[in-house]
Parts: C-alpha cells; structure tokens; sequence
C-alpha cells in the first residue's frame, strides 16, 4: 500500500490547490448568494471526494480514503439536490461534512503512521476540519457572510496541509528510490 501512496503523492497536493482556489473565491466574493455559495460548495465537495475515491481506487485498499471521498460526493448531490435548502441547514450540512471528514482523515493518519513519516499532515488537516465544523455548529445562525469567510479560510488552511502534506509524500518518496526509477 505505501508504494501507491507514495507513487500518487500529487493527489493530496491537488485536492489542496482546489481548496485554496475555493477559500479564496469565497473570501474575495464573500456577498454571493446562498444558492450561488451552495453551488460552489457542492462543486468542490464532489472534486474533493473524486480525488479521494481515486486515490483510494489507486490504493488497492479502498478504506478510509474511499469513504472520505464517499462523504464528500454524497454531500456535494445533497447540495444540488436541495438547492431551497434553509442557511441555517447548509450551514450544518458544511459543519457534519467538516467533522465527518476530519475524523476520517485522522482516522488515515493514525492506520498509516507506522507505514509513513509525514501522517501528521494529514491529522492536522483532520484537526482543522473538526475545529471548524465545531465552530460552526456551535452558532449556525451567524451572518452568512462571517460564515462565508470562515469557510473560506477553513478552505485555505485545509488546502495549505494538504499541499505540504502531497510535497512532503514525494520528498518521501523520492528518498526511498533512486533517481530515474
């Protein structure tokens, strides 16, 4: 299992890309509309989970991977599915979705940690999740602006782990083989 992980070390470093690209959109655009903000969510909670369910395919394992991802697609059709949905319920949809998806990322980190040297990456992206999906479920009835904001810097912070978290797997990677290997 730790030859494909290492082997798709570019995984993690996209899904942080998406999710920098995402923070940013939502905290430079922070008066969208809540149908306009659920679509962008949803969209990245499908791309989020794509990844996932890919790497997990890629694993041989399918585990924790896979169900993070299953997590995160179910979440994004939820999304599209109820676009009428109330803030206060998309807010809790983002909280359980958070929380749900930190657990499984520590959850990763913790099966692996004897496997690979740079899980803690991956636990502190878990870390933040559960942080943020607390926040918000302590008071979803906050501005959706705040919120917006919140999530947007979630997004970027989850997106910076896991960037060192894909960089950090290859640098991994790239001390266990010889070059041109």
């Amino acid at each position: 299992m730790q030859k494909t992980l290492l082997d798709y070390w570019w995984v993690p470093l996209v899904r942080g890309i998406v999710a920098i690209l995402f923070g940013g959109l939502v905290i430079v655009w922070p008066g969208i509309s809540i149908l306009a903000f659920l679509a962008i969510i949803a969209a990245y909670w499908i791309v989020d989970g794509a990844f996932s369910i890919y790497y997990a395919s890629k694993a041989q394992g399918w585990g924790w991977p896979f169900w993070g991802g299953i997590v995160s697609v179910l979440a994004g059709i939820a999304a599209i599915a109820a676009p009428g949905i109330a803030t206060i319920s998309i807010l809790i949809v983002v909280a359980v979705w958070a929380i749900a998806r930190g657990l499984l990322d520590i959850y990763a980190a913790i099966k692996f940690h004897r496997e690979i040297d740079f899980e803690w990456w991956l636990a502190l992206s878990g870390a933040v999740s559960i942080v943020f999906g607390a926040l918000v479920l302590r008071n979803p009835a906050a501005g959706a602006l705040a919120m917006a904001t919140l999530i947007g810097a979630f997004a970027i912070a989850i997106g910076i782990a896991l960037i060192l978290a894909g960089f950090r797997i290859r640098t991994f990677r790239n001390k266990r083989r010889p070059m041109g290997v």
